[in-house]
């Protein structure tokens, strides 16, 4: 089976040569029915063949970019230059944007403190500290004010503190309950020994123990 050449495809001096040949190559392939071992033999080997073209074509494509860009750069030098110098503009501004806003942040949670104990207290709720979401721009209006969004995100999260707690609550009362059981069905089998005779069978000693049998299953 002839092999297919992906080094036909080739740059020189900034021009790319054979893309025509290796597309004329690949379009007098195709596939073809398999349904014996030789031509899966056979077709596995095209298919293997063809593969290599892609990763190939990218290795060739970054590499005509790159001598492009290198051209470009050594007949324009000033586009290296400004793109550095935009680059440490932009991290000199950040640093002096980041420190204002995460003050302005800072100063958003401390006064949307009061809203959220207000809102817990509405719910029968334990307060909680603000998370830093809730000053992202997103809930702020332009004028730095807390919008109608952010009063409604405090409400769905207290909501969903609130199921959270009666979960843990009904979780911790069924378990109380529980061990309630437990210590009856322990009396029960105490006050039911016979401390006079005090000769059981395996059978009594069974019946005996099986109060406790719900709970040596969980």
């Amino acid at each position: 089976m002839k092999t297919i050449d992906t080094d036909l495809v080739e740059i020189k001096d900034s021009q790319v040569f054979g893309t025509k040949e290796l597309l004329t190559e690949l379009q007098s392939i195709s596939a073809f029915d398999v349904s014996s071992n030789t031509e899966l033999t056979l077709a596995k080997k095209k298919r293997a063949a063809i593969a290599k073209v892609v990763p190939a074509l990218k290795k060739q494509r970054k590499a005509f970019l790159t001598d492009m860009e290198q051209q470009l750069n050594e007949q324009y030098p000033e586009l290296p230059a400004i793109e550095e110098l935009a680059v440490a503009l932009i991290e000199d501004f950040d640093k002096e944007i980041k420190p204002y806003v995460t003050s302005i942040k800072g100063d958003r949670l401390e006064r949307i403190q009061s809203t959220i104990d207000e809102i817990s207290a509405n719910y029968g709720q334990e307060t909680y500290q603000a998370p830093t979401e809730y000053a992202n721009e997103e809930y702020w209006t332009q004028t730095n004010n807390p919008a109608k969004k952010l009063e409604k995100k405090i409400v769905d999260d207290v909501r969903l503190r609130q199921i959270d707690m009666a979960k843990v609550e009904a979780k911790l009362d069924s378990d109380k309950r529980k061990a309630e059981r437990l210590k009856d069905a322990i009396r029960g089998i105490i006050n039911n020994v016979d401390r006079v005779n005090g000769i059981y069978s395996g059978e009594d000693v069974i019946k005996l123990l099986m109060p406790i049998g719900e709970f040596i299953k969980e």
